[in-house]
């Protein structure tokens, strides 16, 4: 038996709050985890953004205050821009298009994040983001009256507000709620669980119903304190997570349902767009994801072999039906 003093406690900080569905998972494979390796490993959680934004959490596992982190994807544009390949525009038009890649694509962010020093853990499907607010948008032109949140960090989501000449406002997502109070912010985009997990939505009343990117949460420990675990108890770790994020994601696909059905009951109003609406939406993703290209914000290549996939898999798919 190992001593004591060999056990690992990998100190994890996720903005995700007490008491959701993404924490209860959580916390059971932690405890899967000390029990299949006799308390040699162990997770401690700080849920709740009590640790700070996203970029904080980077901050401190690099000084090893922190040893992992439950990171948004568009946080990590700095370390590895890989994992920006599912966030750009309209890239994706439903859950089935992204499962479709990523056996593909995961193992290339994992070992991008690998080259610098992070371990990727599991990959979750959050679900679409939509545009949210306090009236009907229908176009960009809409939009740009409005005081539109974009998380802090997140390069695609600005530049693409910015094409469509809109000055968004950039915050870390413990932030959004109190400037909804205050004013400060009047539009975001967010998925429909987060917008009803962080009560977001007691202070919007429209959804622009098209889904405008794909959220993608990440969990990423510091590669350092991960290679101190014994080989066996890595892979422990490993298929610990790889079974319970499986098993998030189906649980996340059930709960953006329901979240949008508690929504529509709640009173928020679902803008339905014409299609020439979503044609200059379309084409503003388009631009902005040229623009993307050309600063270097995602590997090219890659989001092109993405691309023709998602090409085929189309056609199939009509063919099918």
């Amino acid at each position: 038996m190992p001593l004591a003093s060999h056990a690992t406690t990998l100190k994890i900080a996720t903005l995700a709050p007490q008491g959701t569905s993404w924490m209860k998972h959580m916390r059971a494979a932690a405890d899967d985890i000390k029990q299949r390796t006799d308390g040699r490993v162990k997770i401690r959680y700080f849920p709740g953004g009590i640790q700070g934004s996203d970029k904080s959490v980077l901050r401190k596992i690099r000084i090893r205050q922190l040893q992992g982190g439950a990171i948004a994807a568009g946080a990590l544009a700095q370390i590895a821009k890989e994992t920006q390949l599912y966030s750009l525009p309209f890239t994706f038009r439903n859950l089935d298009e992204v499962r479709a890649v990523r056996s593909t694509f995961d193992p290339i962010i994992k070992q991008a994040l690998a080259d610098k020093g992070f371990v990727l853990l599991g990959i979750s499907e959050g679900g679409f983001a939509y545009l949210m607010s306090n009236q009907a948008l229908h176009t960009s032109d809409d939009v740009r009256e409005q005081k539109v949140w974009v998380p802090e960090g997140d390069v695609i989501s600005k530049t693409t507000f910015e094409n469509g000449d809109v000055q968004p406002i950039a915050l870390p997502v413990s932030d959004v709620y109190t400037s909804l109070q205050t004013g400060l912010i009047n539009t975001i985009a967010a998925n429909m669980t987060s917008a009803i997990a962080l009560q977001w939505h007691t202070k919007l009343s429209h959804t622009t119903d098209i889904p405008l990117t794909f959220l993608m949460g990440t969990l990423v420990v510091d590669a350092k304190t991960f290679n101190k675990i014994n080989a066996d108890d890595q892979r422990i770790v490993e298929d610990i997570m790889a079974a319970t994020f499986a098993k998030m994601d189906e649980q996340n696909e059930q709960d953006e349902a329901k979240a949008r059905q508690a929504l529509q009951q709640n009173g928020m109003e679902f803008v339905a767009l014409t299609e020439a609406d979503k044609q200059a939406w379309a084409e503003l993703a388009k631009r902005s994801v040229a623009e993307l290209a050309g600063e270097g914000v995602y590997p090219v290549e890659h989001y092109q072999k993405m691309q023709q996939m998602l090409e085929d898999y189309r056609q199939q798919t009509a063919a099918a039906n």
